[in-house]
């Protein structure tokens, strides 16, 4: 460590001691709203809402109207507060929010100011904005990142993770998820990291991987039995059941359904008996038990707000299955109409091709074939698109997993940084009982903090380059890559010039490592980026995204010369020097070649159509390059 940082540390730690025996104003209020942040902070709202709640109201009395910190903390554990479930709740979050965030000294205190804007995300999302949510999520865990508030990051990332999974976009989620699982580990926050592994298990439910889900889920379960947390089993319980359905293992699905409709039931718990009510439908109705499935969609009804689009799409899609069945075939059509509405809010993409078979079925009953026809072609498109979702499936664990070493390496950073940061705030909080001691040592912590700034700027450099930078390749990583295609991309649009994309991965990449081992595959990775390096030169720019993939950015570069180039990469690949490899080794690459167009609006289409020309090229017999 160096010697001036070793300096200001000891002398901010003396500091705390030579202030800890000073009297302290309402000391014993102080202690207590400090305890009721601790427990906040610990998850007591998982597994005891309304305990939250009461502690929440206790802070009024306990919080000191001139201690500017802990209103503004208070004014963030009552934000997440409100009960979504509940009418008229959102409106009053989104209200609240609104009114805190205009607090004349927030700007004083970044982190208080950043979770009250997630939290403000987090209620623009149940409010039916699901885009202005996103957006509000990506920007504050850039946010917490610049602050280095490792529990923000945690709390920005496992929201936009479950989102990501609800819309079906699981590398993006279990990215998010197992990183906040990590740090919430790492902080020492086991429910929050147990309520993460929760929505894990619920990314691996979606896309559909059931027995993993529900191993993850059982786990959990029986965690929340042996502690007495009945709510938190009783849900856990409710996903196993989902997952049990999913596999075809209806009659096990209904009896852990039916559990649960009782637990809630007992408990009086409506809206939850709802939700239930809900998902036991759908079993029913599977079973061919129509009239039951019908007579829990009624009970559930008055308690399903619209707002709560995820059940109140499913909620009237069953009611359509079952409108159909009976033959009514009106009702049934305005019920799908409400589910489609819900589905489209929050982009759910496997709802919204349920809701079209199901429509395209009416449309046969009644013998309006046009309109069937169009229903069921817009329902192959719509499952064509989840199928194309889904072809990463067996790729998304294997690319999370070796991502979760390069985000725990961060968060180790991370770490380090937040503890310096919290041992700097506890000296803020005590400055006014300090002034004297700050007078004294003014002119000596002057020169220690200006050459603390300086080796913490240096810091700062090197960990922004290591957050870019893939540490096997040292080409940039996902993120880096990802963030320059995009300013190229509507850089090309903006002055109409080209842009060409290649992506490429390493053939049999798993036989390498299942043959020679990963040390062979790792440096078979690094040969790969060395050849990069060599056919692009300066020119061009190549990074890792995961596993044995790899993409390349072409600026101001036709189609005809991108191919050219990828073709090289090829060659190139294919001839090199496997000398110092062992004997039998051989390694060759697919590559897919991609072009803008005008009629491209985003670049997922132009990565699309490279992925898709990668995918032709590996289908063709490999160690080639195809463009579309």
């Amino acid at each position: 460590m160096p010697k001036p940082f070793l300096l200001l540390k000891t002398l901010l730690i003396a500091n705390l001691l030579l202030v800890s025996g000073l009297p302290l104003a309402n000391s014993d209020n102080t202690q207590r709203a400090d305890e009721i942040f601790s427990l906040i902070d610990n998850g007591i709202a998982i597994n005891e809402h309304e305990r939250y709640l009461a502690l929440i109201d206790e802070l009024d009395s306990v919080v000191a109207e001139n201690d500017t910190w802990r209103q503004l903390r208070k004014a963030r554990a009552r934000c997440w507060s409100f009960d979504i479930f509940k009418e008229g709740e959102v409106d009053k979050a989104l209200t609240f929010v609104e009114h805190a965030l205009t607090h004349p000294l927030l700007s004083q205190y970044p982190s208080h100011k950043l979770d009250l804007a997630l939290c403000q995300s987090f209620y623009t999302e149940q409010d039916g904005d699901v885009d202005l949510a996103l957006k509000g999520y990506n920007k504050a865990i850039n946010d917490a990142y610049a602050l280095e508030d490792l529990r923000l990051v945690a709390d920005a990332r496992s929201i936009r993770g479950y989102l990501h999974s609800y819309q079906g976009n699981f590398t993006l989620a279990l990215e998010d998820l197992i990183s906040a699982k990590s740090l919430y580990q790492n902080l020492n926050l086991s429910d929050w990291a147990r309520l993460n592994l929760y929505e894990i298990a619920n990314s691996y439910r979606r896309f559909g991987d059931q027995k993993s889900a529900i191993r993850y889920f059982k786990q959990l379960e029986m965690d929340r039995l042996k502690n007495n947390h009945f709510d938190a089993a009783t849900n856990i319980s409710t996903s196993i059941a989902i997952a049990e359905e999913e596999l075809g293992n209806l009659n096990e699905a209904k009896s852990r359904f039916e559990k649960s409709y009782q637990y809630w039931r007992t408990k009086g718990n409506e809206v939850a008996q709802a939700t239930v009510g809900v998902n036991i439908a759908r079993t029913l109705i599977q079973l061919g038990e129509l009239e039951q499935a019908k007579q829990y969609l009624d009970l559930a009804k008055p308690f399903i707000q619209a707002s709560d689009e995820a059940f109140y799409g499913f909620m009237h899609l069953f009611y359509g299955q079952t409108y159909l069945a009976e033959g009514q075939f009106e009702q049934a059509l305005e019920s799908l109409s409400l589910a489609q509405n819900a589905f489209v809010r929050v982009k759910n993409m496997k709802g919204l091709a349920e809701q079209l078979k199901i429509k395209s079925d009416v449309f046969v009953q009644q013998g309006d074939w046009q309109q069937a026809y169009e229903s069921l072609n817009a329902y192959v498109q719509q499952h064509n698109e989840l199928d194309t979702q889904l072809l990463s499936t067996y790729t998304t664990e294997m690319r999370t997993r070796f991502n979760a070493d390069q985000m725990e390496e961060e968060n180790r950073h991370l770490m380090k940084n937040q503890q310096l940061r919290e041992i700097e705030l506890a000296i803020l909080e005590q400055n006014k009982l300090q002034q004297w001691i700050i007078i004294l040592l003014g002119g000596l912590i002057t020169i220690i903090i200006s050459v603390f700034a300086y080796k913490q700027k240096q810091k700062n450099k090197l960990l922004s380059a290591l957050a870019l930078t893939d540490d096997l390749t040292q080409l940039p990583n996902r993120r880096d890559i990802y963030r320059k295609a995009e300013e190229q991309f509507e850089q090309a649009m903006k002055q109409q010039t080209p842009l060409s994309v290649i992506t490429f991965d390493a053939d049999y990449f798993k036989q390498i490592n299942d043959n020679f081992g990963h040390e062979v595959g790792d440096d078979s990775l690094k040969l790969l980026a060395n050849i990069c390096r060599s056919v692009l030169g300066s020119k061009y720019e190549a990074a890792r995204t995961g596993g044995e993939e790899f993409l390349i950015l072409l600026p101001n570069t036709d189609k005809d010369n991108a191919f050219e180039i990828a073709q090289n990469l090829v060659n190139k690949v294919r001839t090199a020097d496997l000398s110092n490899y062992p004997q039998q080794f051989s390694i060759t690459i697919s590559a897919g070649v991609a072009c803008i167009t005008r009629t491209d609006e985003k670049l997922s289409q132009l990565l699309k159509r490279a992925d898709d020309a990668l995918y032709l090229a590996k289908k063709e017999g490999r160690d080639q390059s195809r463009m579309l």
